[in-house]
This record gives C-alpha cells, structure tokens and sequence, in this order.
C-alpha cells in the first residue's frame, strides 16, 4: 500500500515537472517568434493608446455647419446665433442658396446644412407654425447626433422664448409664462457613461475583443509553426516525454495566461484609469471576470488550434471573425432585437460575456453579484472548451504516439527515407 502511494506521488510529481517542462517550452517558444511577439505584446499595448488617443474628445464639439437664411430677418438671425451658441455646432458659413451650401458639404467645407425658411419672421408675427430643414452627413452618426442635437437645443429654446413672449402680452409675468410653457422641469441624472461620448462606450469593449482575438491568433500561429516546423506535419512532437493530455493542455495554458494576465493589468486596469473611461474597478472585480475570461479564451483557442495546417490560416479567422464578434457582445446592437439563433452563436465566443460584464462594472460601478450571470456564463465556457481542448489534444497525442510507433517499427534507413520522402 505504501508503494503504491509512494508511487502515485512520484507519477503526480513526473507529470508537474512535465507541465513545468512544458509551460517554460511554450514561453521560450513565443519569445523566440517574432510574429507572435508583434500580435501578443506590439497589439495589445499600441492599440488601447491608439483608439483612446483618436477618440479622447468622446463627442463631437463645434461641428461646421452651413446655414442658408432664406428670411433674412432680426428673428432669423437670432436663431443663428443660438445655433453658434450651441456646444455642438458652429456656424462656419452662411450660403445664399441651398446650391452653395450643398458645394460647401460635397467639398467637406461643412458637415451639415440648416435652412431657415422665407416665411420664418411672418410665421412667429402670426402665431403660425414654421418649419426648419436640416440637412446630415449620414455617413459618421457621430455628426448626425451633433446636428440634431445642437438643432434641437437651439429650437426648443427659441420655441419656449416665443410662448413665453406670448403669455406675458397677455398679462402673464415672466415667471408664470415660464411655468405655464415647462410645467415639468426634467432633470437629467446620467447613470453611465456619464462623457456620453463614444471612447466611454466603446473603447472597453474593444480592449475585451483585442484580448481574445490576439490570443487566439497567437495559439493558432504556434500550432501552426508546430505542423510546419515537425518533419511530419504533427502538432505534437514524436517524444515520449512531451506526451500526456493534461500536461500538454495545462502547460500551453499557463504559458498564456501568465502573459495575458500582465497584459490584462494593463488593458484593464491602467488604460481605464489613464483616459477617465467610468469608475475604476477593484482588482478583486476585474479578477472574478478576466480569470474565467482568460481561461475559456485559452482553451477555446486550443480547440480551434488543431485545425491550423500553417501560420497562415489563423490569419483568415482572426480578419473575418473581429467585427462580427463585436456586434454579436450586445454593445452596438441591443440583444432584444437578437433572434434565437444569432443568442446561440453569441455564447460561443467568451467576449460577449466578458464585454458585457466589463462594461457593467467601469459604467455602471456593478460588482461581482451584479455581473454574477456573466462571471457564471464564463466559467461554463471554461468548462466546456477545457473538455474539448482535452478531446481534440488527446487525439493529437495519440497519433503521434501510433506515428512513432510505425516508425521505430522500420529500418533505420527506411525510417530516414520516409522522413525525406516527407519533408520533400
């Protein structure tokens, strides 16, 4: 009974040094391959700073705009100014036609046309409604917002100004006109993203997408490198003491996590911080949701590492994959519009979670029992993809064991002849 204890230590302790053996391999591995440098460090550290330093202003401010003013009149005029006045916008050319002020847009002299019809003045003196036309660049929503934005703003105000000119001719004071015209004074309590800009919204989501996408295509150009590097295309080598399931999955995923946790802490935790996107999250947050984040996106990307003949093809999946990916997390387009289908896929890939979850906790300061279903989501991902990471290396090893099996069973010239005839 003591032997076989004894025993059973010793195997527990050969298949850790194994593991160990095997986790410092892939490291040495990575480091030494200048592709995978360039896609695990280059990426994740350059593009966070890349996309928070384009989007740093959030929201569109002063946004050139063309206005042409048909009426020429006092009242006109004045709603220019109230346009100009606007954070959004800034008047940068008043046309004399709508011919102008389309050759001022088409030359991007200009990112929107406003027209004040020749009826403008008449219409306030008589008490009739008018009608102001604006004209959007639909092709950047962010200018389209600022438009009507800005538009709207400067026309309710001139609208609330006109009733209130109106109550009081007829014997209202000033303070009653006004109440009378807002009977219900809205205050606007922002909850998240509180910038209200794009950096704040979707900046997070992209550092989660940049950490999977990246890991994945870094697995699956070391596979890849493994089959083109091995004289007979096999992912794992023909050694003996390389072999063993479990060891092989948890080496290779120890070597990425180890690195992708440093890069965590800086996509994170510091980028978040440095650019001002929500609140800061306690480390013991960011670890409950980047732990089973990390862990699902590594095994996953295992399973899918078998399937790579070359450094190559991760490349097609990494290309054709990153934008559908993104709609699929929710943040773009809302998950009610989702069909029952498109859920389904959406649980295959560990971001959409792991977006959500992160993009709850830095706008709306969720904690872990409020981003509790994504955090479960996740480590039933982990589960899922460990099992098949398990199945589809197990099948690798054993056809490397059954491959060197064949060829220890051949002469020793034969063997080098067929390990020519297969490098040729």
């Amino acid at each position: 009974m003591k032997n076989k204890s004894l025993n059973l230590f010793r195997q527990i302790a050969e298949g850790f040094r194994s593991m160990l053996r095997i986790w410092m391999r892939e490291l040495h591995l990575i480091i030494l391959d200048v592709g995978v440098i360039s896609v695990v460090f280059a990426a994740p550290l350059l593009y966070p700073i890349l996309y928070s330093t384009i989007y740093y202003k959030e929201v569109v401010r002063e946004m050139p705009i063309a206005v042409v003013d048909l009426s020429h009149s006092s009242a006109s005029r004045q709603f220019i100014r109230k346009l100009d006045a606007t954070p959004e916008l800034m008047v940068a050319k008043n046309s004399a036609s709508m011919e102008e002020a389309i050759l001022a847009f088409k030359n991007r002299q200009v990112r929107g046309i406003v027209q004040i019809p020749e009826t403008f003045s008449a219409d306030i003196a008589l008490n009739r409604q008018t009608t102001i036309s604006t004209y959007a660049d639909m092709e950047f929503f962010m200018y389209y917002k600022a438009l009507m934005a800005g538009t709207s703003y400067a026309t309710l105000d001139a609208g609330n100004r006109i009733q209130i000119n109106n109550l009081m001719k007829e014997g209202l004071t000033e303070r009653q006109a006004q109440v009378t015209v807002e009977p219900m004074k809205l205050v606007d309590n922002v909850m998240a993203n509180k910038a209200g800009g794009f950096a704040n919204y979707g900046v997070p989501a992209s550092l989660i997408l940049i950490i999977q996408q990246t890991l994945i295509l870094a697995i699956g150009i070391m596979a890849g490198t493994a089959r083109e590097r091995h004289a007979f295309g096999t992912l794992v080598p023909l050694d003996r003491k390389r072999l063993g399931t479990l060891r092989l999955v948890l080496g290779k995923t120890a070597a990425y996590f180890t690195i992708y946790a440093l890069l965590c802490v800086y996509m994170l935790g510091m980028i978040p911080q440095w650019f001002g996107y929500g609140r800061a999250a306690s480390l013991p947050e960011l670890i409950a949701l980047i732990t089973p984040f990390l862990l699902s996106t590594i095994f996953f990307g295992l399973t899918l590492s078998v399937a790579f003949k070359n450094r190559e093809s991760p490349m097609m999946l990494y290309a054709f994959t990153s934008i559908p990916i993104l709609f699929l997390s929710g943040v773009i387009w809302p998950l009610s519009s989702f069909s029952p289908t498109w859920l389904f896929v959406r649980e295959i890939f560990p971001s959409s979670n792991a977006i959500f979850g992160f993009v709850k906790m830095k706008s709306l300061g969720a904690t872990i029992y409020e981003t509790r279903k994504e955090i479960m989501a996740l480590w039933i991902q982990t589960g899922v993809y460990f099992l098949t990471a398990c199945t589809a290396y197990a099948y690798q090893v054993y056809f490397s064991e059954r491959l060197r099996s064949e060829l220890l069973s051949h002469p020793f010239r034969e063997m080098r002849r067929i390990i020519a005839k297969r490098q040729a």
